[in-house]
C-alpha cells in the first residue's frame, strides 16, 4: 500500500468520511467491521508503544510519522549506523586481539569479551570462529598446542582449549601415597 493510499490520521478524525468508523455498511446495507480502521488502530497501537520507549531526545527527529512503520525505520537510520560501526569495532579487535604480556585468563576474557559485544549487536560468533580468533591470539611459545589442536579430527569447543593453555584450571595431581 502506498504512503498516498494509506489512511492517515486526518482522514480518521475527519468526521465526512467513513474510513474513522469502526463499522460501516456493507454492499448488503449490513454492517461490518472496517479494514481500513482495524488496520489504522493497529499501526497507531504500534506507534504509541514506539513513542512510549523513545527517550525524548529521540522524539524530535519523529515529528510528522503516523505509522510505526515510519517510526521505525526512522530510528533504525538513526542509530543503524552506530551498530555497523561497533561490528566492524569489535570484529577487527577480535581477529587482532594477541596474548602477548597478557596472563591467559585475561587474553581468553578479552576474546570472550569481543564475542559477547558482537552478539550484543546482533552478531553470533560461531564456537569455530571463537577457537580460531584464540589460537590466532597466541606467541609461538603454544605453537606444540596449536599443532595439536590443528590435527585433530574432532573440532575443539572453547571450553576444551581453554583446560591444556591453563595450568591453574586442570585438576591437581593425586597425592601418591608414601611407598
Amino acid at each position: 500500500m502506498s504512503l498516498s493510499s494509506s489512511p492517515s490520521a486526518v482522514q480518521f478524525a475527519d468526521p465526512m468520511t467513513t474510513s474513522g468508523l469502526a463499522d460501516v455498511p456493507g454492499e448488503d446495507g449490513v454492517s461490518q467491521d472496517n479494514v481500513e480502521f482495524t488496520r489504522f488502530e493497529q499501526q497507531d497501537g504500534v506507534a504509541s508503544w514506539l513513542l512510549s520507549l523513545v527517550s525524548q531526545s529521540v522524539l524530535p527527529h519523529l515529528i510528522g510519522l503516523d505509522t510505526g512503520a515510519q517510526i521505525w525505520n526512522t530510528i533504525v537510520s538513526l542509530y543503524g549506523s552506530k551498530t555497523t560501526s561497533r561490528l566492524m569495532f569489535y570484529r577487527r579487535a577480535l581477529h587482532s586481539q594477541r596474548k602477548g604480556d597478557l596472563p591467559m585468563k585475561e587474553f581468553l576474557m578479552k576474546i570472550k569479551s569481543y564475542c559477547d559485544n558482537l552478539a550484543s549487536c546482533g552478531e553470533i560468533i560461531s564456537e569455530r570462529e571463537h577457537v580460531t580468533a584464540i589460537l590466532n591470539g597466541l606467541p609461538s611459545e603454544y605453537e606444540s598446542v596449536i599443532s595439536i589442536i590443528l590435527a585433530s579430527q574432532l573440532p575443539y569447543s572453547v571450553q576444551n582449549l581453554s583446560v591444556p593453555m591453563m595450568p591453574s584450571m586442570m585438576p591437581a595431581p593425586w597425592p601418591h601415597s608414601p611407598g
